[in-house]
């Protein structure tokens, strides 16, 4: 494993409760985009695209706290992004101390309760997941 490496797989088990009906895949990831763990669908590769996608859609949402009542000196914490597409959502949420999960569902997935069980799956897992920064990466959320 070398040094930039953070996959875990051995927490995949951590992601069976993300797996509702209409869940395509679900990723797990530190802030600088990389796998820590992924569900079981997705192949690595696709798990590694996925991980980079979301890494910046998590950039480009907190660059808008601003915009959320923030000022320069405290800007409110970014904590979930949801996008959705002609074909499905992706979710986007804080999963512990620089780490995010990521899911992707298709367009007839239960909003509530797959949002409901997605918060509680983050909740969960907790610290667990949690990543410390590398060098040159900020403190910021």
């Amino acid at each position: 494993m070398s040094t930039n490496t953070v996959r875990r797989p051995e927490l995949r088990w951590m992601l069976d409760d993300v797996l509702l009906p209409e869940v395509r895949s679900a990723v797990v990831l530190a802030r600088d985009g990389l796998v820590i763990t992924a569900t079981g669908e997705i192949s690595e590769a696709d798990a590694d695209r996925f991980a980079a996608c979301l890494a910046s859609l998590r950039g480009s949402s907190a660059a808008a706290t601003e915009f959320c009542g923030g000022s320069s000196e405290a800007q409110p914490a970014w904590n979930q992004t949801l996008i959705e597409f002609d074909t499905g959502y992706i979710f986007l949420i804080a999963a512990g101390p620089h780490a995010y999960m990521g899911v992707s569902t298709t367009k007839k997935v239960d909003m509530g309760p797959a949002t409901q069980r997605f918060h509680a799956v983050v909740q969960k897992l907790g610290t667990e997941l949690g990543t410390v920064p590398r060098s040159g990466d900020s403190d910021r959320s």
